[in-house]
Parts: C-alpha cells; sequence; structure tokens
C-alpha cells in the first residue's frame, strides 16, 4: 500500500499532490481551530508526511543517498526542517499555530517545486550494497517467536515496577528477570549479525528492540525521568501560549552583549536558547499537530526518534567504511553496548536530539571527503547545515565545522604536502585545546591556576587511562552521582537486584577486553575500504578524548562542552570495536572454531550489553506526589500574581515550572550560575530543622510576594524532630495539606497576626 503511494508521488507531473498536501495542510488547521478530531489529526500526518518525506528522499538522491533509504531519511530530513523552522521565531521572537501552518504550506510548496526540477534531471538512484559473508548460523523460527514471547513479558515488567515514589534507580522497581530476559534478547541479536538475515528484517529487530531498550526510562516513572525535563516542558508550554522567551530580538528591550570591541543582540549567543529551540519547536509542532499533550510529546519524541532512526544513520555512516554484512550488522548494533546511547536515547534532551542531525550531516561530510574532485553542490549543501546546526546544539556545529577542516586537510595533503602539513599539525595541537577553550567563554569554567608541572600532566595521563580502561567515570563525582562516562554509567554494583549483576566487577573485567578490541581494529583500519577514513576517526577519537582529558584534569568549574562529549566518544569507538570484531571472526577459516568464538564474542557483546544497561542511571527525580503537589499549588494561586514566592526543595520547584508553564522559575526566588539558589536552600533547610515565620518573611522579602508556600516531605526533616517540626508549622500555619507524601503549608501574613 505504502509502495503504491509513494509510486504515484513520484509519477506525478501536474502537481495532483501538491495540491493534496496543500488541502491536508488546510483541514490541518481547520481540525486544530475547531474539531480537534484525532483520526482527522491522523491522516492529515500520514498523507502530508508521506507525500513530502517522498519528494525530499527524490532530492536526496542527487546526492547519491540510496533508493532503499531515501524515504526514511526524508521524513527524517523533513521533522528536522519544522524543527528548525519552528526554531527561527522561538529564538527571536515567539511562535504561534498560524505560523506552523504557514510553515508547513510553505514548505509542501518549495519541497514539490524543487523535487520536481531534480525530477526531470533523470539522476539514476543508487541501490544500497551489502555484501554477504558466511553464513555461520542458521537461527530457526521458534527461537524469534521465543524472544516475542520474552519481549512481552518484559514489557510486562516494566509496566509492573510502574511507580509515582521516589527511586534512585529504575533498577530498585524493575524485577531483577528482567535483565535475564534481555540477556536473551540481545543474544539473539547477536547471532542474527552472523545468521542468513535479510537487512530489513535485522533493522526491524533492531528498532523495535531499542523501543524496549529505551522504556526501562519511560515506564517505570509516572512524573516522568530526569529534572530538566520539567524546566524544557515549562518552556514548551510558556511558548506555547504565545509568550517570548527572553532574550529576544523583537518585541521587548534587547539585551545586548559585548565580544571584543563589538556589541551584539544577546539572543545570537545565548546557547541555552539557540541550543534548544529546535526541540522545543518540535515538541511543539507535533503537540499542535497531534492534538497530545505536551507533556506525552516531550516523554516519548526522544525514545521514538533514536530507535527508528539512529539505525539507518549507523548503516548508511557504516558503508563508507566497509559494505560488509558483519560488519555493518555490528556497527548499528553497538548502540545497545553504551551507557551514553542508552540513556540519552530514552529521553527527550538537546544533546541526545541533536546528536541525531550531527550525524546525519556526518554523511554528507564523509560524502565530501570521498568527493574526487571539487563539487560545488555538495559544498553548498554543507554550508547548509551550518544554520541548521546552530539552531540545533552548538557542540554539534563545532564538531561539524572541525571535521570538515580536517577533511579539507588531509584531502589537500598530497597536493601541497610543504603547505598543508604544517598546518595540519597546527590544527591537531588547536583542536586539541579547542573544547575546554570553548568552555572557557561564557565563565562555565577555568583553567587552573598555576599551571600544572610536567610530572602533574603525567600523573594525570596516568589516572586518566586508568578510568579509560576500568570503566571508572571521567568526570568527578558530583553530589554524590556519577557523571557522564564513555561505556558504563557508574560502577557501582548495587542498582539492581540481580545476582548476575553482582557476582562479578563486570566493568573492570568487561572494559579492557573492548579496548583490545578496539585496539586491534585500528590496527587493520588499512584493511578498509577507504584506509584515510581511518585516520580521520583515529585522529577526532584522539581530540575528543584529549579535549575531555584537559577539561577534566585541567580545568574547574562545569566544563559542560567537554562533558557533554559523551555521545561523540562513545560513537568514535563503536568504528573499531566492530572492525575489530569483524576482522578476528574473518580470519577464522575451520568452521567448528568459527563457530564457537562466534557464540564467546556474541557472549561477551550480551554481557557487557546488560552491565552497561545496569549500571545506571542513579538520579533524583520527580515524584508523582510532586508534581501533583505542584499543580495544586498553581492552581491555589490562580495564576494572578505577578511575583511568586513557595519554598520547598529542588525538584517539586522544578515540577512547579512545567506545570505553571514557567510561569513559576525556581519557585520565585532568584537564581545564579548553574540554577544555583543559596537562599532559597538555606531557608528551606531552616524550616525543616527549626520552623519560623522569620524564615517565611525573608522569603517574602527576597520574592517581593504577597503570601507564600512552604512545600515539604517527612524524608527532608530530622528524623528523630519530624512529628514535633510538623506540629510546629500546623500551630505557626495553620493544619498543612497532605498531598500523597507531600504537605504543604500557605503563610499569608495577615491572617496568620489575625490567627495569633
Amino acid at each position: 500500500m505504502i509502495s503504491l503511494i509513494r509510486s504515484t508521488i513520484k509519477k506525478d507531473q501536474y502537481f495532483i499532490i501538491t495540491a493534496i498536501s496543500i488541502l491536508a495542510v488546510f483541514l490541518w488547521y481547520i481540525n486544530f481551530t475547531y474539531w480537534h478530531n484525532y483520526f482527522v489529526y491522523g491522516v492529515a500526518l500520514i498523507v502530508y508526511g508521506t507525500i513530502n518525506s517522498v519528494w525530499i528522499g527524490s532530492i536526496l538522491a542527487r546526492y547519491d543517498i540510496e533508493k532503499q533509504l531515501q524515504f526514511i531519511f526524508g521524513l527524517f530530513l523533513l521533522i528536522f526542517l519544522i524543527a528548525f523552522g519552528m526554531a527561527l521565531p522561538i529564538v527571536f521572537y515567539k511562535v504561534g499555530p498560524l505560523y506552523l501552518f504557514g510553515l508547513l504550506l510553505f514548505l509542501t510548496i518549495a519541497i514539490s517545486l524543487y523535487s520536481k526540477s531534480v525530477s526531470r534531471r533523470r539522476i539514476s538512484s543508487l541501490s544500497l550494497k551489502v555484501e554477504g559473508a558466511r553464513t555461520v548460523f542458521k537461527i530457526p523460527k521458534i527461537v524469534y517467536i521465543v524472544g516475542f514471547a520474552v519481549y512481552l513479558f518484559l514489557l510486562f515488567l516494566l509496566i509492573y515496577s510502574r511507580t509515582g515514589e521516589y527511586i534512585r534507580s529504575p533498577w530498585t522497581v524493575i524485577h531483577p528477570l528482567y535483565l535475564y530476559g534481555w540477556f536473551f534478547i540481545i543474544f539473539i541479536l547477536g547471532l542474527s549479525v552472523f545468521a542468513k538475515i535479510k537487512l530489513k528484517h535485522f533493522l526491524f529487530l533492531v528498532i523495535i528492540s531499542s523501543l524496549l531498550l529505551h522504556a526501562y526510562l519511560l515506564i517505570p516513572y509516572e512524573a516522568g525521568f530526569g529534572g530538566d525535563k520539567w524546566r524544557h516542558i515549562g518552556a514548551e508550554q510558556w511558548l506555547a501560549q504565545g509568550n517570548v522567551y527572553t532574550p529576544a530580538l523583537f518585541g521587548e528591550d534587547v539585551p545586548y552583549k559585548r565580544i571584543g570591541p563589538i556589541k551584539v543582540p544577546e539572543v545570537f549567543v545565548v546557547g541555552n536558547k539557540t541550543s534548544y529551540a529546535n526541540m522545543w519547536g518540535l515538541v511543539i509542532a507535533v503537540s499542535w499537530l497531534t492534538g497530545i499533550d505536551i507533556f506525552f510529546i516531550d516523554l516519548v519524541l526522544g525514545m521514538l526518534l533514536f530507535s527508528i532512526f539512529l539505525p539507518f544513520l549507523l548503516l548508511k555512516i557504516g558503508s563508507f567504511f566497509s559494505h560488509k554484512k558483519e560488519f555493518l550488522y555490528l556497527f548499528i548494533l553497538m548502540p545497545f553496548l553504551f551507557y551514553p546511547f542508552v540513556a540519552y536515547g530514552s529521553i527527550t534532551m538537546p544533546l541526545s536530539f541533536a546528536f541525531l542531525l550531527f550525524l546525519f550531516s556526518l554523511i554528507f561530510l564523509l560524502r565530501y571527503y570521498f568527493q574526487p574532485s571539487h563539487s560545488r553542490r555538495l559544498l553548498f549543501l554543507l554550508i547548509v547545515f551550518i544554520p541548521l546546526l546552530y539552531f540545533n546544539y552548538i557542540l554539534y556545529l563545532v564538531l561539524f565545522l572541525e571535521i570538515l577542516l580536517l577533511i579539507i586537510l588531509i584531502k589537500n595533503i598530497a597536493a601541497a604536502r610543504r603547505i598543508i602539513l604544517p598546518l595540519f599539525v597546527i590544527c591537531i595541537i588547536l583542536l586539541l585545546f579547542f573544547i575546554p577553550v570553548l568552555d572557557t567563554t561564557n565563565n562555565f569554567s577555568w583553567f587552573k591556576y598555576p599551571a600544572p608541572t610536567i610530572g602533574e600532566i603525567i600523573t594525570s595521563f596516568k589516572d586518566f587511562s586508568s578510568r579509560l580502561f576500568t570503566s571508572v567515570a571521567i568526570f568527578p563525582r558530583i553530589y554524590g552521582f556519577e557523571q557522564d562516562n564513555w561505556l558504563y554509567a557508574t560502577i557501582d554494583r548495587h542498582l539492581s537486584r540481580s545476582v548476575l549483576i553482582n557476582i562479578l566487577p563486570w566493568a573492570f573485567i568487561l572494559t579492557p577486553f573492548l579496548w583490545l578490541v578496539v585496539i586491534f581494529g585500528v590496527k587493520h583500519y588499512k584493511k578498509l575500504s577507504h584506509p584515510r577514513l581511518g585516520l580521520l576517526f583515529i585522529l577526532l577519537l584522539v581530540v575528543t578524548f584529549m579535549n575531555q582529558f584537559i577539561g577534566s584534569y585541567f580545568m574547574e568549574g562545569n566544563h559542560i562542552f567537554s562533558k557533554r562529549l559523551v555521545l561523540m566518544s562513545s560513537f568514535l569507538v563503536f568504528i573499531p570495536l566492530s572492525w575489530g570484531i569483524y576482522q578476528a571472526v574473518k580470519k577464522l577459516s575451520n568452521i567448528f572454531l568459527r563457530k564457537a568464538i562466534v557464540v564467546a564474542i556474541v557472549l561477551v557483546l550480551s554481557f557487557t550489553s546488560v552491565t552497561v544497561y545496569a549500571s545506571g542511571p542513579k538520579f533524583q527525580v520527580v515524584t508523582a506526589d510532586e508534581v501533583i503537589a505542584a499543580e495544586y499549588v498553581w492552581d491555589d494561586i490562580g495564576g494572578d500574581n505577578l511575583k511568586y514566592c513557595v519554598l520547598a526543595n529542588t525538584w517539586p520547584l522544578l515540577a512547579l515550572e512545567g506545570v505553571s508553564a514557567r510561569h513559576i522559575v525556581t519557585g520565585g526566588f532568584p537564581y545564579y550560575f548553574e540554577y544555583r539558589q543559596p537562599e532559597r536552600v538555606q531557608l528551606f533547610d531552616n524550616m525543616n530543622r527549626s520552623p519560623s515565620i522569620r524564615y517565611l518573611e525573608k522569603s517574602l522579602l527576597i520574592t517581593g510576594a504577597r503570601q507564600c508556600y512552604f512545600m515539604t516531605e517527612k524524608r527532608w526533616i530530622e528524623f528523630n524532630q519530624r512529628e514535633e517540626v510538623i506540629n510546629q508549622l500546623d500551630t505557626l500555619l495553620g493544619k498543612h495539606k497532605s498531598i500523597g507524601k507531600v504537605m504543604v503549608w500557605l503563610y499569608k501574613p495577615n491572617e496568620v497576626q489575625l490567627n495569633n
């Protein structure tokens, strides 16, 4: 059915399909304005998405995208074009529904016209080649049937574990049997790499397995996982109401920032807006185009995008290295083994959302790398990616430009070695320090003073190397939580109740083994389809890890960009690891030995996936009671006050920011670098230790509000003082409102004085 629709669209020469797409937009808008019918939402979404994805796919054929990938990449690019179109007004002013539907109308006309002009040039579509290998196993269908039954059972276990209570990790509530079931699924996927299975079937298995993999942060938490998500939800709700998110370029006093001798509008350099606007815009757009609440869109969007598109992006990128089936299948399977991809692929966060577009841009960077001559058309496309990445996530724009620079230098070394080689060496040295230096631009971090000695540098490098080879966190622990790491989240083996996880120190055993395979893979880079591509990615791996080394050992502060290279560093390990495994298996000629070694490799990969999976996260989250309490406070306030005062712990205030659509940020208290609030934290602690009206009066003075809510739970009060403190609060402020485990008091100065 879909293939019939696609062939009809491609054969259309008289803009009949264009008219249908335009009518779908008008129907969409009418339904959004008046009817709010979910069936109409669905029909418009399918019709518009299918038509424009096919058109974009035909345009991508001009850039040598194979016909098997054109539709899926067309859909991918359509999604990010809508996100980019929404990001522009969000950054510079504000956005509204009429703008969105106007954007859809503009996109369908522009894409249609460009697609027609491209199709008239009769570009022949390439076919994706996957070279077969000797089949090691023949997996009976019954195994896949059993795997599907296990899949459903694991889904049931996740649903059964769902809770709104406070938990430090999802593994404290997920049944231990879940990890054994996941071991079975990843083992079957691993065997499928070396079995006779079609590419489309393997991709299907990977996608549905990825959905289950990422659901461990989606299903167990009733209020969703993470704290920053509530800030993003608050911003999205705020923007969806037609408000301006400051700073902006229009509609208010424009703030300026000095960069050297010139002043520029702050909106152009405030990274936490330009880097988030794409994701915010897409969440708002999908909510308006489906009628689904922003909370639920934010909950599932990241997981869906990661699970559906990442395998295809890896397939295309892997094909630049080799067309060998076993290598490509291994490469596609790699995200199941690395914690950053497991965790960030489970949530809708700018870091992972933007990484997908970066990988898409990498495809065209590699295409440019292999162009034998200068291609204006391809270079123009690369230039187009600069604004797309700028309004997506600034870190990935920097990486894009770094890779482009390296490609240009490497391509020209042979032609002008005497000139280019010194420039190349200087460029590599500068890139080693570039991301840490970038961290200092907004005072996120700063280099330690005095400068380290040679002995200190050597000692630090030894410690860094040992951390890489043992999966100890590269960055220091902050507030008792492990920071981002490249393979395992944490070496704490007590998050899960599973005996399998706690029986051995898996991180110390498996990490060195993986590094040995990586080294073996790098050694065999000369056997790649394009060996010089190996040089580029070795340099990128060295530069990325050195950026993190410098950031973690020789800088103070947050070193935010250095830490957020975590997806990039893991991705760069995918390539030599997959190639090393492929080369190791390829060398074996004896059938029995080959089967035995393959089973051993798949077992190691399965143990790695399971233990990495269970290694995190260990993170505080918003509870269901805190969300309900936040809703209660917001409803009780009524949204009439210009100044708000809510004295509470950080997490319910994050929920309140989302629930109130960012009308109440950090409880109304001022916040400083990295959202730190020393006044609010101290006052909250004081109220939990020795309640007093003077602390609430101080809160009113700081916030400028006329009344103040105080929210707490027994877990924040000293154990042996709980009843005493609660009774004191009830005496001072009146009987509290109980919302699950959350207690809420309202302080109104005049009423308290009258009561006393």
